[in-house]
């Protein structure tokens, strides 16, 4: 990866960029990430790069929840493709995840076996993440509004992408997504209203959490989500390293960065990310405080757009753990 140029240069660059012969900060050295925080965009620059970035063992030790496609019988309900095609329905993409965020390595297995139910609407399941073959499963679905699943996590944490429909978005009763464990010990509710002002999460005990993030599902424009690892080096310094993911959750890319408090006193936090095969996509650059990070896209042309989430620090790079998203200015409007 190699050093950006000035963002006033950014912003008039043509398509094609020069590279330069200089280094971005190891990740895993705190002097250089604390010197790359006060540089423009952190360091990093517009040109392509190595799939994942040419470092294998950053992901590696990272050992990021891996996820696969789930193919949903509902997909095709006559039901489900009449919501899909209404335009008067309110169509959200949805990633939910379940477990220790950030990871635990001596915390118990929990048996978060039960399901999903939403308050009214129904849901298609995009992907899985996380799910072992041997203990976690999805049983073939017969409700559009309740997802059954099994599930036990104890390091780090499952989840779904999903895609929720609500028929009447005007309704002024809370759209809800509701927990409940196999033998109705354990009962948690998100409210997917709240998604429009940032991730939602509910403290389910013992070190573990359910959340939430999501945006309004839009053909017109890229969007999508983000999700990773958050590592903590040393108070005000940090890395991080994680997935970009389309709208529906499939992974398409890689992203890396960095965070710190200059010393002006600033929290901030730089990045880049790449499609899968190394490919420039975007320089990230905001601020983070509160366990939420807000910020801007910028592409070789400009500003693109935005990126906003949650992260939990961790001590190592595999303890921590961010999920957000990302979308073109355009169709943006779930920013808070």
């Amino acid at each position: 990866m190699r050093f950006q140029l000035p963002l006033a240069v950014l912003l008039t660059v043509p398509t094609t960029i020069a590279c330069t012969d200089n280094a971005a900060p190891p990740a895993d050295d705190l002097d250089s990430v604390t010197e790359a925080i006060e540089r423009e965009n952190g360091g990093f620059d517009t040109s392509d790069e190595a799939p994942l970035f040419g470092d294998d063992a950053l992901y590696a030790a990272a050992d990021i929840e891996a996820d696969a496609v789930v193919t949903d019988p509902l997909a095709t309900d006559p039901v489900i493709t009449d919501l899909e095609a209404n335009t008067t329905v309110d169509a959200r993409n949805v990633v939910v995840m379940w477990g220790r965020m950030p990871a635990d390595p001596d915390g118990a297995v929990r048996n978060w076996s039960g399901e999903l139910r939403l308050s009214r609407g129904a849901m298609v399941v995009r992907r899985r993440i996380a799910f072992e073959e041997a203990t976690d499963r999805i049983p073939t679905r017969t409700r559009r509004d309740v997802i059954q699943f099994q599930s036990r996590t104890s390091v780090h944490a499952d989840g779904f992408a999903l895609t929720v429909f609500d028929p009447t978005p005007a309704d002024t009763t809370p759209l809800t997504l509701t927990y409940v464990s196999a033998d109705g010990a354990a009962t948690y509710t998100l409210d997917l209203g709240a998604l429009t002002a940032g991730p939602v999460a509910v403290d389910a005990g013992d070190g573990n959490q359910i959340v939430a993030i999501g945006h309004r599902r839009r053909d017109a424009c890229e969007h999508g989500f983000l999700r990773g690892r958050w590592h903590a080096m040393a108070p005000g310094a940090g890395h991080y390293a994680g997935l970009v993911l389309s709208s529906d959750g499939e992974p398409t890319g890689h992203i890396r960065g960095i965070y710190g408090k200059r010393r002006n006193g600033e929290s901030v936090f730089f990045g880049k990310f790449i499609a899968r095969a190394g490919g420039f996509r975007g320089i990230i650059r905001g601020t983070y405080d509160g366990e939420e990070f807000n910020g801007r896209w910028l592409d070789r042309a400009g500003d693109r757009g935005m990126v906003h989430g949650m992260y939990r620090s961790g001590d190592t790079l595999r303890a921590g753990a961010f999920l957000g998203r990302w979308a073109e200015t355009s169709c943006a409007t779930d920013r808070p």
